[in-house]
């Protein structure tokens, strides 16, 4: 229903207060064909209307906070494998440099 319709649909049905008789089914008589000609049944007007499907809100602080913690976790742990990697690199030239020359072959 537009607006226009339900705001006369509100000035037609607010007459259904007066003290008037005639009045008062006047202004049911209206209503019912106002319904009647935009083509909907009382339970349309009535009923509530329906839920707009929720659109994805904002992330709460805790939610924020959260991935912020997590963020910082995962960089500790790369910078800590980072180092982990250097000193197995370190150990792996050190273990080259150890080893003896391979002997020439007498082909």
């Amino acid at each position: 229903m537009r607006a226009t319709d339900a705001a006369r649909l509100a000035r037609i049905l607010a007459l259904l207060g007066s003290d008037q008789v005639g009045e008062r089914a006047a202004a049911a008589e209206a209503a019912h064909r106002m319904v009647s000609r935009l083509g909907l049944r009382w339970e349309d007007i009535l009923a509530p209307a329906p839920k707009a499907p929720r659109l994805p809100t904002s992330p709460s602080h805790d939610a924020l906070d959260a991935a912020q913690s997590r963020l910082r976790q995962s960089m500790r742990e790369n910078a800590d494998l980072r180092r982990r990697i250097t000193q197995l690199q370190r150990r792996i030239e050190v273990l080259h440099q150890q080893q003896p020359p391979p002997a020439p072959d007498d082909d």
